[in-house]
């Protein structure tokens, strides 16, 4: 993993959840869907750092779409600059 997309990734991916989970209490109002959306936004550049980390295009982090499954194929993909 490159040291350089490692704290892009760590702060993508938990501002991403976090407002995600933030928006669950705000109910069904528009309010919680602009936070829901802002916070797959950031999810995603978490993971789109995170495969670039790993050697791989920066698209595969549109598995971020799939949210915590999609984390999780990118943390099983091999490093390829090992």
């Amino acid at each position: 993993m490159l040291a350089e997309y490692q704290k892009k990734t760590n702060y993508g991916i938990a501002i991403g959840l976090l407002l995600q989970v933030a928006s669950i209490p705000l109910g069904d109002t528009i309010i919680s869907l602009l936070v829901l959306l802002a916070g797959a936004g950031f999810f995603i550049y978490g993971c789109c750092c995170y495969a670039l980390s790993k050697g791989y295009s920066g698209g595969l982090g549109c598995l971020g779409f799939l949210s915590l499954l999609g984390l999780i194929i990118l943390v099983l993909l091999p490093d390829k600059h090992k």
